[in-house]
């Protein structure tokens, strides 16, 4: 079909597939959308209410437009084949579309709720065959044992860090990489499936040890005195600055950044409009400082957690739990870290993205923790880290982050699997569950 004889919903459609993809979805404005497709404003609002119900459309749209050339899974095939035949499919269907494929593995978490939610119906629907494909497989031949959210954390992880850099023309040539990590969960038939089991999660904590605040990082300031209290400049102007911090935090968790506002944080933050300006430009500044704070504490954190254990299994248990502790007794700061910086443009992003490499260096002793372990491909570095970002989001996106501390051993099992064995990292995590 030619651009002419399309409609006018599937030319705006297609426009903001190509505009996201080369502007960022946050960066695209409704005029200029309409201008793209050669529609007017009027027109727009005529094929849909706002611009995410068009990311809504384009996101479907792009899904089709790269898993055209995916095979379904065989029912009766072994997962190494269906991996080698989907991958392979999807990373023809990217080179062949790219622009629809950076909407589909970037720009959506740039959406709001519609788009997450949106997102999260159509992963659902996934991965019940992905796992029902699984369930056949433990019955007839070898299965995985790792949770299917961590496989496509992996994936989206792995596709989007090189669609970000124009890489995507290597992507094929990784598929047999990515079987070999995904391999390193094999299972053989008859066994149970640790990693989504009880014995995968701590239990639930009772309420006099339920996760506080870590280090005060969660405890916002309070209002100084009126008046004359003869408290240094410096004094004011930190106090000021934190509350900016954590309003800002609490703004994002409660409203989105799409939908927040310099006087939403104002108010939140308890402070005047004109003490916001001595601080930050706008709203974006004010968020980029709150994201830093919060990937600060993290590293020091998790770097004290990692150093102070002996061996290198501890030492990532007892780093998961610094993070997924702090996560749980800061959800609106871990929101903003975690899910809105997605909507707050390119910087954001690239911080987050940044955050994500960076979390491979906890990683690097396990490729000497055993002889076998050397011969693994790096790239299993960003399969974990994408895999245990993944089911991180969906639990503070949901508004669940309270329940990750119980998936500790989940998530240490998919962190270090691949390098201790399966069997053995089992028996260690089940040891320090006890602990």
């Amino acid at each position: 079909m030619t651009t002419t004889q399309k409609s006018q919903r599937d030319r705006l459609v297609d426009a903001s597939i190509e505009l996201a993809a080369h502007a960022g979805y946050q960066n695209v404005s409704i005029a200029q959308l309409s201008a793209h497709a050669g529609v007017s404003s009027a027109t727009f609002y005529e094929q849909f209410k706002d611009k995410e119900d068009c990311l809504l459309a384009a996101y479907r749209a792009a899904r089709t437009r790269v898993y055209s050339a995916v095979r379904p899974v065989e029912a009766d095939g072994d997962w190494v084949a269906s991996v080698r035949a989907t991958l392979g499919g999807l990373f023809d269907g990217l080179q062949v579309d790219p622009d629809a494929g950076r909407l589909l593995f970037v720009e959506m978490l740039a959406g709001g709720p519609r788009m997450r939610k949106e997102r999260e119906r159509l992963l659902e629907k996934y991965e019940g065959r992905i796992q029902a494909f699984l369930d056949r497989a433990a019955e007839d031949g070898e299965s995985l044992d790792i949770p299917v959210a961590a496989l496509e954390g992996a994936r989206r992880n792995i596709v989007a860090r090189h669609l970000r850099t124009h890489s995507d023309d290597r992507l094929p040539g990784l598929v047999e990489d990515i079987i070999v990590w995904i391999g390193s969960y094999a299972l053989p038939a008859g066994q149970e499936r640790w990693s989504i089991g009880p014995h995968a999660l701590l239990r639930a904590p009772a309420a006099s040890e339920a996760v506080r605040p870590a280090g005060g990082v969660g405890q916002r300031p309070g209002r100084l005195p009126r008046g004359r209290h003869g408290l240094p400049a410096s004094v004011v102007a930190r106090s000021q600055h934190a509350r900016i911090v954590f309003g800002t935090a609490e703004v994002m968790a409660a409203k989105g950044y799409a939908s927040a506002t310099v006087a939403d944080i104002v108010a939140a933050a308890g402070i005047s409009r004109d003490v916001f300006y001595e601080h930050f430009a706008d709203k974006q500044s004010a968020f980029l400082e709150a994201q830093q704070f919060a990937t600060q504490f993290i590293f020091d954190t998790c770097s004290a957690a990692y150093f102070s254990a002996e061996t290198w299994p501890e030492r990532v248990w007892s780093t998961l739990a610094a993070l997924l502790g702090l996560i749980a007794s800061n959800p609106a700061l871990a929101h903003l870290r975690v899910v809105e910086c997605y909507a707050a443009g390119p910087v954001a992003v690239r911080s987050t993205e940044e955050l994500l490499r960076v979390a491979t260096v906890f990683l690097e002793e396990g490729y000497r923790y055993r002889p076998e372990a050397t011969e693994l491909p790096r790239l299993c570095s960003h399969a974990i880290t994408g895999a245990v970002f993944e089911i991180i989001y969906r639990h503070v996106a949901s508004g669940r982050a309270d329940e990750l501390p119980r998936h500790l051993p989940q998530l240490c099992y998919i962190a270090i699997a691949p390098f201790t064995g399966r069997e053995r990292a089992i028996e260690l995590l089940e040891k320090l569950a006890q602990s």
